[in-house]
């Protein structure tokens, strides 16, 4: 004999006027085609080394992956709801380069990523809220549109040094280009603006394995955003744009923060 309560998901969907499409999402919905990658990449790698405690290690790569009937998540004519659907053909392309440096004192390395992501087939979807959008709500893909979400340029980059053999301080910069927002497949409206942020660190070794650290992110306090979209606010006012019925809604970045603590190994 066993029993169980309820979960969750059938106490928030246990009558007709509660009903929920969250089952038949997840098994009714119609087949989506498989999508098919053509990937080519080609690129080197290797290393240096001039003393017996340095060492340069460096690769750079280039790629290109077509999909076919590649699936993305498109806005639904219902507001506030969105479905996966074959749109044919995407291609991601770039180039990755990569270097990396270490001696019995520093630790550098820098990280460069160059994603060229378009659709490379046109389709018509609805954006009701996109301000660029038709008369019917709808947006229209061109091959060459960039995918939302992806930055053409991003950069890593981190130095760390010992000062002492048990104290070490760093730093690290993050940076991206500028992206389309979600439910702009076509790149009808700005970009979300690129971003540049630095970080610090540093670390003391108490004892061989007690470690006392302490971090501080976006030191410069920059204020940037890392996710943009559509949303509606005829419903709400604002004051800065009175009259807006519609806008482009952004996700701002975390700002300055600092952080420590202990860290142990076993």
């Amino acid at each position: 004999m066993a029993n169980r309560a309820p979960t969750p998901a059938e106490l928030s969907c246990s009558s007709p006027a509660k009903s929920c499409s969250l089952a038949n999402f997840f098994v009714g919905d119609p087949d989506l085609r498989q999508v098919i990658a053509q990937t080519f990449e080609a690129g080197v790698r290797g290393s240096l080394k001039w003393r017996k405690d340095a060492n340069l290690r460096y690769s750079l790569g280039f790629f290109r992956t077509n999909l076919d009937d590649d699936i993305v998540m498109v806005n639904a004519p219902t507001q506030g709801r969105a479905f996966f659907t074959n749109v044919g053909t995407t291609r991601r392309q770039g180039i990755e380069a990569d270097l990396r440096y270490s001696d019995e004192r520093w630790r550098i390395s820098l990280l460069y990523a160059l994603v060229d992501a378009t659709f490379q087939s046109g389709f018509v979807t609805s954006s009701s809220l996109n301000p660029g959008a038709d008369a019917d709500g709808n947006i229209t893909v061109r091959p060459g549109n960039h995918l939302p979400g992806i930055p053409l340029h991003q950069l890593k980059a981190s130095a760390y040094y010992n000062v002492t053999d048990k104290w070490t301080v760093g730093a690290t910069l993050l940076a991206a280009s500028s992206q389309y927002l979600f439910g702009d497949d076509a790149n009808l409206v700005a970009p979300l603006p690129g971003y540049v942020t630095l970080g610090a660190s540093t670390s003391y070794k108490l004892l061989p394995n007690l470690e006392l650290f302490a971090w501080g992110q976006n030191i410069t306090n920059a204020s940037y955003y890392t996710f943009g979209t559509f949303s509606p606010t005829s419903s709400v006012f604002i004051a800065q744009v009175p009259g807006a019925s519609m806008t482009a809604s952004y996700s701002p970045a975390a700002p300055f923060g600092i952080f420590g603590g202990l860290r142990a190994k076993f």
